[in-house]
């Protein structure tokens, strides 16, 4: 179940209440499946952590998507507790991220820059194990509050509002906003990172959506327009990372000229180096999304998304035409 991207037995007529509660007990279940993983084998495989942290932003997703199914009480308490478990293992995540890029980065590079990188990996380490921890405390509770958690929140699934009846009237209403989101969050100022990371942020929440909405419609909504979705994750993920990676090493480098002025020439090297490969990823990252986006206009990816037909369903055997007669 961990792991798990599409919803199954979704249909375009499925009832928005069946809906509801199918996908909040599957993404729920799925923060369940990882999360004593992530606490407890997190040294043996950091996909644990990726899993959970990806899990979270999934439910939290279903949250948003069904909220109109929810009482407030119950979406925002459910809402909480996912935030806890996605900063924790965020932090968490991030870390690992960091130390995987820097292996392959100083893996290339020259002795002098051992000193700066080795300082690094000690520094990060020692923040890793910190997040570990406020993993491990996110999740002591476990597994009783989360069963219930769980419980409460699927219980409480109400009827939507007028007008919601079967999924794909939820559907096309909510992935048509998310596409203007998108296109407005595009064509603000990119330079400025906020603006590029409110795209990606919007574009996040339109992939999860259609991961809920895939039986919803024909072949090439799953095939072609979520895989192009996904790219675009893909490249804006990586620009977040060399982000990261910027602000910690900038606030590393002004601590250590302050704190041990007589040591930072000697680690300066690995540092700077570290710090200038992540200054110049984030640019290169941003040049691809504008490529992607404008592939994407291009290609009509948007007009097609916005103009998908739900997938036809047959007619209840009474309702048909009797065959003709030979």
């Amino acid at each position: 179940m961990a792991g798990t991207k599409w919803i199954g037995d979704l249909k375009a007529i499925t009832p928005v209440t069946d809906a509801a509660r199918r996908v909040l007990t599957l993404r729920l279940e799925s923060v369940r499946a990882c999360l004593p993983l992530a606490v407890h084998e997190a040294a043996k495989d950091t996909e644990h952590v990726h899993q959970l942290r990806v899990g979270t932003r999934r439910a939290g997703a279903a949250l948003d998507i069904f909220s109109g199914c929810l009482p407030r009480k119950a979406y925002r308490t459910a809402k909480r507790g996912l935030r806890s478990l996605r900063r924790a293992a965020g932090a968490a995540r991030d870390s690992d991220v960091f130390l995987l890029h820097l292996a392959g980065w100083s893996s290339q590079q020259r002795p002098r820059h051992g000193p700066g990188i080795d300082f690094v990996i000690g520094y990060v380490m020692a923040q890793r194990e910190a997040a570990q921890d406020q993993l491990a405390e996110a999740g002591q509770d476990f597994p009783f509050a989360f069963d219930r958690l769980q419980a409460e929140t699927v219980a409480a699934v109400h009827r939507p509002p007028a007008g919601l009846n079967m999924l794909v009237d939820l559907a096309r209403p909510l992935l048509g906003g998310l596409l203007r989101e998108l296109d407005e969050a595009a064509a603000r100022n990119l330079e400025d990172y906020e603006h590029l990371h409110h795209a990606r942020i919007v574009g996040k929440r339109l992939r999860y959506a259609m991961e809920v909405f895939g039986d919803c419609f024909g072949a090439g909504f799953r095939n072609e327009l979520y895989a192009t979705v996904e790219e675009m994750q893909e490249i804006l993920g990586r620009a977040n990372d060399s982000f990261v990676a910027c602000q910690w090493l900038q606030g590393l480098r002004e601590r250590l000229r302050g704190a041990v002025p007589t040591q930072w020439k000697r680690l300066r090297p690995g540092i700077e180096g570290l710090l200038h490969f992540h200054e110049q990823q984030l640019p290169h990252k941003r040049d691809q999304f504008r490529a992607w986006l404008q592939q994407w206009q291009a290609e009509g990816g948007e007009a097609a998304l916005a103009s998908l037909k739900p997938v036809a369903v047959p007619a209840p055997a009474a309702d048909r035409a009797p065959p003709a007669a030979a």
